[in-house]
């Protein structure tokens, strides 16, 4: 069957109310979806982020991707191990993925919508080379979080609602707006909390350390572990 047909003919079925079945083709949204996977289709009056779409892309290419973001009117998906984030409006959605070979689907980890997004970040930075992309410390972490589903990993981020007030290299005061309390840090939380700017586990975090601390990683851990415990208590630092 002519693929625009099919493309009709599944949104007309879709549209009608009635839950349609169609296979997975490609590799984009592995390891939540595999090529020859069954999927069940439906319409929705909304869709939520985390929700995995089913949707047609300018030539009228037929996509599987998961929906990280709705703005201006767009929702923007982007494959579980994919690099590029499409800009959809809701006129080209067909429906929702409600189940895989006859399993309803889990719920969607918040950190993963976080990090698909950081990866998508990345990949424009590196001027759209996926070569490149692989190489970021980011891409590295959401390989081993999401793509070989090491769920035990801690992931750390600075938390961003707080109010951050340096007045030197050595000096940061933090403020909680919703609590009122102000937490103080000096030089080397100051560089943690730099680099927690992105999304980082305890590994990759001890490394970068030692880059600038010339230690090992052995050396430090112990008192990373203790910093880290501090900050998620105070919500300086999120959890992901």
């Amino acid at each position: 069957m002519d693929d625009k047909l099919l493309q009709k003919l599944l949104a007309v079925q879709v549209s009608a109310g009635k839950p349609v079945e169609i296979s997975v083709v490609g590799v984009s949204m592995n390891p939540t979806l595999y090529e020859g996977d069954s999927i069940t289709v439906q319409r929705q009056a909304e869709y939520e982020i985390g929700d995995i779409l089913v949707f047609t892309y300018k030539h009228d290419e037929l996509l599987v991707h998961r929906l990280l973001e709705k703005r201006d009117g767009l929702y923007f998906c982007k494959g579980d191990n994919a690099f590029r984030l499409e800009d959809v409006p809701y006129e080209r959605i067909i429906g929702k993925v409600t189940a895989v070979n006859g399993r309803s689907l889990p719920p969607c980890a918040p950190r993963l919508i976080t990090l698909s997004m950081l990866v998508n970040r990345a990949f424009f930075r590196c001027r759209y080379d996926a070569e490149k992309t692989k190489q970021s410390s980011i891409y590295q972490l959401y390989q081993k979080v999401i793509l070989r589903k090491e769920e035990n990993i801690m992931v750390y981020q600075k938390n961003k609602s707080m109010e951050y007030i340096q007045s030197d290299e050595t000096s940061l005061a933090v403020f909680d707006p919703e609590s009122g309390d102000t937490h103080f840090f000096d030089e080397i939380g100051i560089d943690i909390l730099g680099m927690l700017e992105e999304p980082c586990d305890l590994e990759t975090l001890l490394q970068k350390l030692c880059a600038v601390y010339e230690t090992s990683p052995d050396e430090i851990r112990e008192d990373v572990e203790e910093f880290l415990q501090d900050t998620v208590s105070k919500k300086v630092v999120e959890v992901l």
